[in-house]
């Protein structure tokens, strides 16, 4: 049965308890973040929205700075003014894009990389003993609702961009 066809099935007290969990834990996971990466961002010498944006860079390969503004909601001069910092500071360079020279690719440079990913060490070897505990289908249906949720936050942080 899909997740929607067990739904309708929910009793309506458990369901209304199960989606303030939810939206509880959602809060929390969201702050922990938001702090994780505040620091995080602090500890190299970056602000929030760099530390994004630079994690933005590595997820898309090497994006433009439309397509970097397209993903963030935010305005191309934006976007490049970040950039600009993120250069100076030795964590991306520009280069032509390999497909179409007449572009310019945003890069991540390997000595930014490893200042960042040395930080994550922690984090990341805790948050593999946590999914150690679950089965591959808890950790796909976890990982779809995730999925989803994010694409309706990021389609509301555009529009708010707007």
């Amino acid at each position: 049965m899909r997740p929607m066809d067990r739904a309708k099935h929910d009793d309506p007290a458990d369901r209304a308890e199960a989606l303030q969990a939810v939206a509880d834990s959602g809060r929390r996971l969201s702050t922990a973040m938001i702090l994780f990466h505040t620091n995080l961002s602090k500890r190299v010498g970056l602000g929030p929205t760099e530390e994004k944006v630079l994690d933005l860079v590595h997820r898309h390969g090497h994006p433009s700075v439309r397509d970097l503004a397209e993903q963030t909601g935010m305005a191309k001069n934006s976007i490049s003014d970040v950039l600009d910092r993120l250069e100076r500071k030795g964590f991306v360079v520009r280069q032509p894009d390999p497909s179409d020279g007449r572009k310019v690719a945003v890069v991540a440079t390997e000595e930014g990389t490893a200042r960042i990913r040395d930080l994550f060490v922690g984090m990341m070897t805790r948050l593999d003993q946590l999914n150690a505990e679950y089965s591959a289908a808890d950790l796909a249906l976890i990982a779809g609702y995730q999925r989803r949720a994010a694409a309706i936050q990021e389609a509301e942080g555009r529009r708010l961009g707007d």
